[in-house]
């Protein structure tokens, strides 16, 4: 099963436990569940229109539109819902962070807190690039931009 409800790298896919490995599967589950009731229901919808001769009528896209919309609302709650759940099923983990974690910080300063850190404490790019990757607090603490950072750390090679 292609796993896209969320973005992590291979190295936080194996640092989640089976329980939240089980909550991954069964959000991807879930997204494509509801993908396929839209285009089921898409294709209900586009028939009824076609067999009351109004498909031509304007109401189409605007139908089209609002199903698109609700599908993805839907999708949306199931991926925060799931982040939600990965975020605060790690926190204990990550009371020894050498770093401040304040999970109710917005992402964008987590992001800041942590690559501050990586800069200030490793002036080698490699040895920075090195101590990131083994970092598991910081796998949990930014989700999915723990890649962005990852990548922007390995530019600096």
């Amino acid at each position: 099963m292609e796993i896209d409800i969320i973005s992590y790298t291979p190295s936080q896919y194996t640092a989640l436990t089976n329980e939240q490995l089980t909550q991954v599967k069964e959000a991807q589950i879930k997204k494509n569940e509801l993908l396929q009731e839209y285009a089921t229901r898409l294709q209900k919808e586009k028939g009824r229109l076609i067999e009351n001769g109004i498909i031509a009528s304007g109401i189409w896209p605007k139908l089209e539109e609002k199903l698109r919309n609700e599908c993805n609302n839907a999708v949306a709650w199931v991926r925060d819902t799931l982040l939600f759940y990965l975020q605060y099923s790690g926190a204990e983990a990550m009371l020894n962070a050498p770093y401040k974690v304040d999970l109710t910080l917005p992402i964008e300063e987590r992001l800041a807190i942590v690559k501050d850190y990586y800069y200030t404490t490793y002036s080698n790019a490699l040895e920075r690039l090195n101590a990131y990757e083994k970092d598991e607090v910081a796998m949990k603490y930014l989700g999915e931009v723990y890649a962005m950072l990852y990548d922007y750390l390995e530019d600096d090679l």
